[in-house]
């Protein structure tokens, strides 16, 4: 409500990937050790989609963007040094479907660079290594195990950069109330 007063132009949250999903094995298990997190970030999201929810804030420029990272992987590593892939290693989904694990760094660069976005704007996304990418049924599964074969299973609603940057990569996606962004 804040953002809302004060006029921000974009509000960030990180969720988390399968929050939709109550009947994954990687809800019940974060749901569980989380002491209810998965429920409190789905009530959040639905939260801020009803605040944003009005004709009249859609059209002023002030809007939100929700990303649901899947299984996050340290940001830095043992010498200090950038462990972000980039944007050329990242897939962004919609559908809560697909995941695998992320860069926390990757997900900070996505969080800062969805702010300028149009495509971004009033939208929900899930975002993965493309590498790590697996249907949610397995994902549990193939994160203990540090798997990262890619999985054949795709939704149609995978976006990747085409030129690299991070400036692309959110072109394409659908906004949540159903309208495809422009860039």
């Amino acid at each position: 409500r804040q953002c809302i007063t004060a006029a921000i132009p974009r509000l960030c949250i990180v969720s988390s990937g399968s929050v939709t999903r109550p009947d994954s094995a990687v809800y019940q298990l974060l749901n569980l050790v989380g002491n209810g997190i998965m429920k409190a970030k789905a009530d959040g999201e639905n939260a801020v989609r009803a605040l944003y929810a009005s004709e009249e804030l859609r059209t002023s420029g002030v809007g939100y963007t929700i990303i649901r990272p899947g299984g996050l992987t340290p940001a830095f590593g043992d010498e200090g040094q950038w462990l972000g892939k980039g944007a050329s290693a990242v897939e962004l989904n919609q559908g809560d479907s697909i995941s695998g694990r992320i860069s926390r760094a990757d997900v900070a660069s996505l969080c800062v660079e969805s702010l300028s976005s149009r495509a971004a704007f009033d939208g929900t996304f899930e975002c993965y290594d493309a590498n790590t990418a697996k249907p949610l049924e397995s994902v549990g599964i193939s994160n203990l195990l540090g798997l990262r074969r890619p999985t054949a299973t795709r939704t149609g609603k995978e976006l990747r950069s085409v030129s690299g940057t991070w400036a692309d990569i959110f072109t394409g996606l659908v906004a949540d109330n159903g309208q495809a962004q422009v860039k």
